[in-house]
């Protein structure tokens, strides 16, 4: 084995949508967990400004996904990796023929959405942790298997981003993405294609037995994003609305997060099937992916709920 590297949504981006991404659990998770004590802040109380972390460091030599080292690090100036910030839309990498899991919508413990019988996916800041408080939410998410987009600035292995922006760029623009493919993917159908980056193979080729195939570790599928998965069935847009700022406290930042079917599960699974996603908590600006949502998400209890969201800086449409 070679040694690793120095130093793993939606949440996910919204598009057509004005502005976002989700874009990722179960007992075999072997993460961090939170604490109960912790409430988001008010959505109200702008959070204090966040002190810049280490910038994450060049491909050098042989990246890749393996052995997997996670991204602990400021993929761009905005944020670190499970921020999930998204720039421009050649940030927001087309992936062709996933299976992956869509958390672009969890967070209330209630059903959102256009359809009265969308299933509720709530979104849990854990409060059975040890170790670090308040650093990770169990997500419900819905499973899929199409094309998805993977946010260049949220990838949480940092071998794979190092390789993906040697390949693509720092903005993934030399890549298949959303704004050269479109939202599903037709501009990118003729004979010469854009090439596809390279963490969409580990994303596709995610193996719970096989890590070095995968993106994350022991993982059944990973959180990415779709534009096109959960419609017509959920309303997407972006809250606050532009001319209203951001909402500001803690959200999960689903993008590329680990993800895992509860045991016994079908398989194959089929569209829309249930998963759970252990997603990095990140705290800071962010944008809601429905219409008219508060930031806050209310509770009858002491379960604390934050939304999978994303920071796109600029606000405005990304289609």
């Amino acid at each position: 084995m070679k040694a690793a590297r120095p130093g793993v949504l939606a949440v996910i981006l919204c598009s057509t949508i004005l502005a976002m991404v989700c874009v990722a659990c179960g007992p075999r998770a072997e993460q961090e967990q939170p604490s109960a004590a912790e409430a988001t802040p008010p959505a109200e109380q702008p959070a204090p400004a966040q002190t810049a972390g280490p910038k994450c460091p060049p491909c050098e030599g042989d990246c890749s996904n393996y052995p997997y080292q996670p991204t602990d690090c400021w993929t761009t100036k905005h944020g670190p990796a499970k921020a999930d910030v998204v720039e421009s839309t050649t940030n927001l990498l087309y992936c062709k023929d996933t299976p992956f899991a869509l958390c672009f919508f969890s967070g209330p413990p209630t059903p959102t959405g256009r359809n009265p019988r969308n299933p509720a996916l709530p979104c849990v800041l854990r409060t059975d942790g040890e170790v670090v408080r308040g650093r990770f939410a169990s997500c419900t998410c819905q499973a899929y298997r199409q094309a998805s987009f993977v946010d260049i600035n949220g990838i949480l292995n940092l071998g794979a981003w190092q390789e993906t922006v040697q390949t693509c760029g720092p903005d993934g623009s030399g890549c298949a993405n959303l704004q050269n493919c479109g939202k599903d993917g037709s501009k990118c159908a003729g004979s010469n294609p854009p090439q596809e980056a390279p963490v969409c193979k580990y994303v596709r080729q995610q193996n719970p037995k096989d890590p070095t195939v995968s993106l994350m570790p022991k993982a059944d599928l990973i959180s990415t994003f779709s534009l096109t998965a959960m419609q017509p069935n959920y309303q997407v847009g972006v809250s606050p609305l532009p001319k209203d700022g951001n909402c500001f406290g803690r959200y999960a930042g689903c993008m590329t997060a680990p993800c895992f079917f509860k045991e016994g599960a079908e398989q194959p699974f089929h569209d829309g099937d249930p998963i759970q996603c252990e997603c990095p908590v990140a705290d800071g600006p962010y944008q809601v992916g429905q219409f008219k949502q508060q930031c806050d998400i209310s509770s009858s209890d002491s379960t604390i709920y934050v939304w999978s969201a994303a920071n796109h800086i600029g606000g405005g449409s990304l289609e």
